[in-house]
């Protein structure tokens, strides 16, 4: 167990690129994830991601899994939700939830923690039993490095004992998944199908247009490819675009509100400066004035200043 992960505040990308990749058409925009992992249509695409990122094999790989109360984009846009995550659990019961984040930062990690408690304490209904909550995964996809340089790019985190390194229970796990530590230029025909599903995530809407231009070693996952066409086609659905477009309107405003709060606070600063110097001219024009024994009230008429309340 490693010791307490050094945040990485000043990793955080460029707004400009940030805003890019909430507007654009790319498995990296929350919209557009949600679209095609968030929906029991697309059941087995999640599943397959969840299998190759948590390397799940045999009789441990997810079978099914089950979209609880699952919000449609039409509701996230009424409502205006803040995030877009996409929650389920599987036949024995393990709660997963998955989301992509592009801007991060400083308080990312008590926003996880808050967000995954709740997900694990919504388990229990009036007068059930501590026994009867199972394990829940939180699974966020990072656009931006959280962790030092010094973790991998998929970190996990539960319960541990900080003196001994012992692991007290695993019955909550936190994931990180920091997309620009993935190297783009490893050989596709070496990638694990996690990694392979990381290249998706980060380089997919390059092949949204035409899937069949897809490298061979991807097309032969065929979640892959169905995460490539859902793509492709949540670009053509009416309410994509109506929360694409009014994303892109709420970034414009921010960016003018953003701009209009730097200029007025740049021009408050040089106001004040130019009072604190007029004042401080004032005072050194009151001092010279008394040295040359000119009267209190000349002194005060001319620089404002009274004499007696003067330091001396």
């Amino acid at each position: 167990m490693k010791g307490e992960p050094t945040l990485m505040a000043d990793r955080t990308p460029d707004l400009r690129e940030a805003q890019n990749d909430l507007v654009r058409v790319s498995l990296r925009n929350d919209i557009i994830f949600r679209y095609v992992f968030g929906h029991e249509r697309n059941e087995k695409i999640l599943r397959a991601l969840l299998n190759a990122l948590l390397n799940l094999e045999g009789e441990q790989k997810i079978e099914s899994l089950i979209f609880p109360s699952p919000v449609n984009l039409k509701t996230y846009l009424n409502a205006k939700h803040s995030c877009l995550d996409v929650s389920a659990r599987d036949g024995t019961g393990k709660r997963y939830n998955i989301e992509m984040q592009v801007r991060g930062g400083i308080k990312y990690i008590a926003r996880a923690i808050y967000y995954h408690d709740r997900l694990f304490s919504d388990q229990l209904v009036e007068r059930e039993e501590y026994h009867v909550l199972k394990k829940t995964l939180s699974i966020s996809i990072l656009n931006f490095v959280l962790l030092s340089e010094e973790y991998d790019l998929h970190n996990v985190f539960r319960y541990g004992n900080i003196k001994s390194r012992r692991e007290l229970a695993d019955i909550k796990e936190l994931h990180f998944v920091e997309l620009p530590k993935f190297a783009k230029d490893k050989p596709r025909q070496l990638m694990t199908r996690f990694e392979k599903w990381l290249y998706v995530l980060k380089f997919g809407e390059i092949y949204k247009d035409d899937p069949e231009n897809l490298p061979a070693e991807l097309k032969a996952e065929e979640e892959i490819v169905m995460a490539v066409e859902r793509m492709h086609e949540a670009e053509g659905d009416a309410v994509v675009r109506e929360l694409m477009e009014a994303r892109q309107k709420a970034l414009h405003d921010e960016a003018s509100w953003r701009r209009d709060f730097i200029e007025e606070v740049e021009e408050t600063i040089m106001k004040k400066g130019m009072e604190k110097g007029m004042e401080k001219a004032s005072l050194i024009h009151a001092r010279e004035m008394k040295a040359l024994n000119v009267g209190r009230e000349i002194i005060k008429k001319v620089t404002g200043i009274d004499i007696d309340s003067m330091d001396t």
